[in-house]
């Protein structure tokens, strides 16, 4: 049987967290003699050599933490990232803000000067996880749900995500419950976006009860998040003459997008066509009629990242390792019912 090489794979063979056995490591921390005896044995058992540079850094880090996110210019980001930041200068922390502009190996490498620069830990918008450089650096996940490099969940790290699926599935009730039968959805569906897919999995789960059978061509898949391609998108659509009377978009981003598509071919919402969008960011507001769009609790997103890097800074294990947030509907006039000429 191969030697156990890394903190990680020491704290599993010892049922512990990374944080404890670095605690046994450096003889920093609380820990129970038990503990320490099977963790120390086990690392002898393996002739485990601690890594000297990461000791280092366990000793001498700085009260910085690093946040990382996807695009710093998306309202629902710069939202989480203010609130967060400001959270965490109250405790005495200063923040690095990275922005990776949806790259993996823009992230990797800004991971990677953060850890150089001894951050005390780090809140990653991101859809990778266990990347060998947070071994020994507690972690939070926040909004994506992350996969893993090596088909596990490191101890040190937790992971905060909104129902995204429910999200999904309130939108496009709520346009059916307004009368819509053919609604497209606009959706950014890459690798590492499973909360684009857990919203599209509310979609169809709409439709299921609903008896609507999935269109698709109705399917509008984006390969990012941005109000031109949405834009572009919906063009395509109406050029293609391809008749829908709703639209669910899985941000607000896109669904601005898809209202200035709508508007430069002449039709207006919700006379014309139904709409709702997702993150009930700035844009939902501001954005005429006015968006009906998916909440997501932003402040006590950040609440809870900011409370569990500082536990998890401090030493102490997360209680769990999952946290999943409720999400709420936001009504707007883009989802008002049109009054019939009977009814009126």
């Amino acid at each position: 049987m191969p030697k156990a090489k890394s903190i990680r794979e020491i704290a599993e063979l010892a049922g512990v967290s990374t944080a404890t056995v670095s605690r046994i490591i450096n003889k920093n921390g609380r820990f129970s003699r038990e503990t320490e005896e099977r963790v120390l044995h086990i690392i002898r058992q393996n002739d485990y050599v601690p890594n000297s540079n990461a000791r280092g850094l366990r000793t001498s880090r700085t009260r910085v933490i690093g946040i990382v996110v996807p695009d710093i210019t998306n309202p629902h980001f710069a939202n989480l990232v203010l609130d967060l930041e400001m959270r965490l200068f109250q405790q005495g922390y200063s923040c690095l803000i990275c922005n990776t502009n949806e790259s993996q190996e823009l992230e990797k490498k800004h991971i990677q000067s953060l850890v150089a620069q001894n951050v005390s830990g780090m809140v990653l918008i991101s859809g990778t996880r266990n990347y060998a450089e947070l071994e020994d650096i507690p972690v939070v996940y926040v909004d994506r749900p992350a996969h893993s490099l090596t088909g596990g969940l490191e101890s040190t790290s937790v992971m905060i995500e909104s129902d995204n699926q429910k999200g999904g599935y309130l939108a496009t009730r709520e346009l059916l419950e307004a009368g819509c039968r053919r609604i497209a959805i606009l959706k950014c569906l890459t690798s590492e976006d499973d909360n684009q897919l857990a919203r599209y999995r509310g979609y169809q789960q709409a439709l299921e009860e609903y008896g609507i059978p999935l269109n698709q061509e109705l399917l509008l898949d984006q390969k990012a998040v941005s109000t031109q391609i949405a834009r572009a998108a919906i063009l395509n659509l109406l050029d293609r003459g391809i008749p829908f009377d709703g639209i669910m978009s899985t941000t607000d981003t896109m669904a601005a997008g898809a209202m200035l598509a709508l508007r430069e071919r002449g039709l207006c919402i919700p006379e014309h066509v139904l709409m709702t969008g997702f993150d009930d960011s700035e844009l939902a507001e501001v954005c005429g009629p006015g968006l009906t769009s998916v909440r997501q609790d932003v402040e006590q997103m950040a609440k809870l990242s900011a409370d569990l890097i500082l536990q998890m800074i401090g030493g102490e294990s997360p209680k769990q390792l999952y946290y999943q947030l409720p999400v709420s509907l936001t009504r707007r006039d883009s989802t008002k019912k049109k009054v019939s000429e009977d009814e009126g």
